[in-house]
């Protein structure tokens, strides 16, 4: 599944449209299939090579070695502790112009770069999140992070750490959206778990009037299938906020209608009314 990681509202400015693979099949918290492995193994493509993407010290200065550094070494500069801020924001400030006037393969960049960081900004903002949830957090989250490099000011001070506050924020919307979402889910009456398929319960809330086919295969696929809403939104070419919004609307109907008995959710119901 392609997903870009420019809004579609700033590719015209960006001119270009950075995209890699960003879901896979997410099944543990490792981030082993996410948005920031996806990012990590394009970085190392970026960094090896007769041609690595490099920066020359000399542009840097504030202690940085006057010779050409990839970008992996770059990054080890940054962690080493005697790296000063003013060093720190040297670098960042080079880093984020370069993506703005050079182009996608900077943009992973500097997404590279910014990995510890937003490694364990991932960890700490979707804990104690099922596996599809971690998904779209970590994806919203690098959305943020790259969307904020077009419009960061570059000349106040601690770059980075208010490009992790922005990723943070889209983390957080992300966690709130999906667990929201789940709560609407477990209020849905027992029986629906117990007494019958969900996706039968789906097809008669379709044939209800209730949801929409479309509202009914999104809940199928995000839902019961378990894929990232942010991947079946980029398949349809749609904003992933409209179909949260979408979605989170289409189960409060259904756990309404459900809970006035207008759906019905016993397999007895279901075939006497779908056999009319």
């Amino acid at each position: 599944m392609i997903e870009t990681w420019i809004d579609r509202s700033d590719r015209a400015s960006w001119g270009e449209t950075m995209a890699i693979d960003l879901h896979g099949s997410t099944t543990t918290k490792n981030f082993n299939e996410n948005a920031l492995s996806a990012a990590d193994r394009a970085f190392r493509l970026l960094i090896i090579g007769p041609n690595p993407l490099s920066v020359d010290g000399s542009f840097i200065g504030h202690g940085a070695p006057q010779c050409l550094l990839d970008l992996g070494e770059l990054k080890e500069l940054l962690l080493a502790p005697q790296a000063s801020d003013e060093l720190k924001d040297s670098v960042w400030a080079h880093l984020v112009r370069r993506s703005r006037d050079d182009g996608p393969a900077w943009v992973i960049g500097c997404v590279g770069v910014a990995m510890p960081g937003l490694k364990n900004l991932a960890s700490r903002t979707s804990h104690g999140c099922p596996a599809h949830v971690v998904d779209d957090i970590v994806s919203e989250m690098v959305t943020h992070f790259v969307a904020q490099l077009r419009r960061i000011d570059l000349d106040r001070p601690n770059i980075l750490p208010r490009l992790l506050l922005w990723a943070r924020k889209g983390a957080l919307r992300a966690r709130a959206r999906e667990l929201a979402s789940i709560q609407i889910c477990a209020e849905l009456p027992e029986p629906v778990a117990l007494d019958t398929e969900p996706f039968m319960v789906l097809a008669e809330a379709v044939r209800c009037r209730v949801v929409t086919p479309d509202e009914a295969k999104l809940i199928n696929a995000t839902r019961l299938e378990g894929q990232a809403l942010r991947a079946y939104a980029g398949r349809l070419g749609v904003p992933a906020d409209r179909l949260y919004k979408r979605r989170r609307a289409a189960e409060a109907r259904l756990a309404r209608a459900i809970e006035e008995g207008q759906v019905s959710v016993s397999c007895d119901g279901l075939a006497s009314k779908l056999a009319g």
